[in-house]
């Protein structure tokens, strides 16, 4: 006589199976959505960064105006301290220097910086990427004519 064999699962075995995949499902639900509420954090804060660069070069008390542009170095002026400043990128940080040693860093980690001035428009058009992202801000500066 022959015995017969199951070969099914439990209803154990299949209820095990089942709760492990939902805590499996859980997990990974539980990380990405940390992983999304990180990211977003960090978007907000480079957006808030690049925000804060951008309200320097407007600042009421500096009062900048264009000079000159030559490569990727953009010459501004304050005609309130008689103080020339310059804007450019070096070694991923976006600096704006005065005549004394030394430079305000207003971004960092920046991949590309280009700055473009609008003499129709008076507006400096200036783009930058950091953190992989792009960002674009036009500044209304005017033009210091002749000393």
């Amino acid at each position: 006589m022959m015995r017969k064999t199951n070969q099914g699962f439990t209803l154990f075995e299949s209820l095990l199976a089942l709760l492990l995949t939902s805590m499996l499902l859980l997990t990974f639900s539980f990380v990405m959505n940390t992983t999304n509420k990180i990211n977003k954090g960090a978007n907000e804060q480079d957006f808030f960064k690049w925000q804060q660069a951008m309200d320097v070069l407007t600042y009421e008390s500096l009062k900048l105006k264009f000079v000159s542009q030559s490569g990727n170095v953009t010459k501004l002026y304050n005609e309130g301290t008689n103080k020339e400043y310059l804007l450019y990128l070096k070694n991923g940080v976006l600096k704006l220097t005065g005549d004394e040693s030394g430079y305000q860093p207003l971004l960092d980690n920046v991949s590309f910086f280009n700055a473009f001035y609008d003499e129709k428009e008076f507006t400096l058009k200036i783009r930058a990427k950091f953190h992989e992202k792009e960002y674009y801000k036009e500044l209304v500066l005017p033009i210091r004519r002749g000393e």
